[in-house]
């Protein structure tokens, strides 16, 4: 419970999403979120690529850039041609420029971003390197965002201390907001699963009490008593997980968006131990 500031961390790999990073908070006003100490912005792509994008030589772009010179084309649909063309070229201009303040932040040692090479630490284009540890982040509290956010659409800046004291108090879990549900083929598992989830809600400590006062922390023994590993046996029983991509569950979910979760930094050890390869 003693925890007070946290990382925050990205991952991305082009500059197709750079537009709409350009315009989150969480990069445009950094200083502004409260306890956040430290940003890492991992780039699974070459190093170059990311120069070349914050040169405006991006090759990512070229296709977008170029006019059609097929006489055949109506006025409308030459209209049309150059409006996209202008689109292109507005987000071609917040890619350059989001990418020159990357790399000038990076390199200024006051300021809180800094950019993690992936191919450069021998990893390849993995979506996982946003937990490896080689990341080495300075704090234990690591909050993530995916690369396409939602970055606007919800107040982060508004709930990341009711989360952190949430996540504190259970900081032996992942804890999120953009929750997913996954279900199981057969019936034994999925029976596992909801045995384990009912102990689970019967000992669960609410963060908040009703007159606003936060209740203390439960203790090591209960936590730990309530969670259980259901086995998935995909070889032997041939059971299969279904993921459901378009729902997000109020209750009951089994799994989170890495956007808007708190995780803490002494997993990174375990996501990428060899036992798990």
């Amino acid at each position: 419970c003693h925890v007070e500031t946290y990382t925050a961390i990205l991952l991305s790999h082009n500059g197709d999403r750079f537009p709409k990073m350009a315009t989150a908070s969480l990069f445009s006003k950094t200083r502004s979120w409260k306890g956040l100490t430290e940003l890492i912005f991992v780039w699974n792509a070459p190093r170059s690529d990311l120069e070349r994008i914050a040169s405006g030589d991006d090759d990512n772009y070229d296709d977008n850039n170029n006019k059609n010179d097929n006489n055949d084309y109506s006025n409308t649909n030459n209209t049309d041609s150059n409006s996209t063309n202008s689109n292109s070229a507005n987000s071609n201009s917040t890619s350059q420029i989001f990418a020159q303040q990357l790399l000038r932040r990076h390199d200024d040692p006051s300021d809180p971003l800094r950019i993690f090479y992936s191919l450069e630490h021998g990893l390849s284009d993995d979506l996982l390197n946003r937990y490896h540890p080689l990341l080495s982040p300075r704090n234990e509290a690591l909050l993530y965002f995916d690369d396409d956010g939602p970055f606007s659409s919800f107040p982060f800046r508004s709930v990341i201390h009711p989360a952190l004291e949430l996540w504190k108090r259970h900081s032996d879990v992942q804890i999120g907001g953009r929750p997913r549900h996954l279900s199981f083929s057969s019936s034994s598992s999925s029976r596992r699963l909801e045995t384990a989830l009912h102990r689970q809600r019967e000992s669960v400590t609410l963060p908040m009490a009703i007159d606003g006062r936060i209740p203390k922390p439960p203790s090591s023994s209960s936590s730990s008593s309530s969670r259980e590993f259901i086995p998935f046996c995909r070889d032997t029983h041939r059971e299969r997980a279904v993921y459901h991509p378009h729902v997000f569950p109020d209750f009951d979910a089994r799994i989170l968006l890495p956007t808007g979760s708190i995780l803490h930094s002494n997993y990174l050890c375990f996501i990428w131990h060899e036992a798990l390869e």
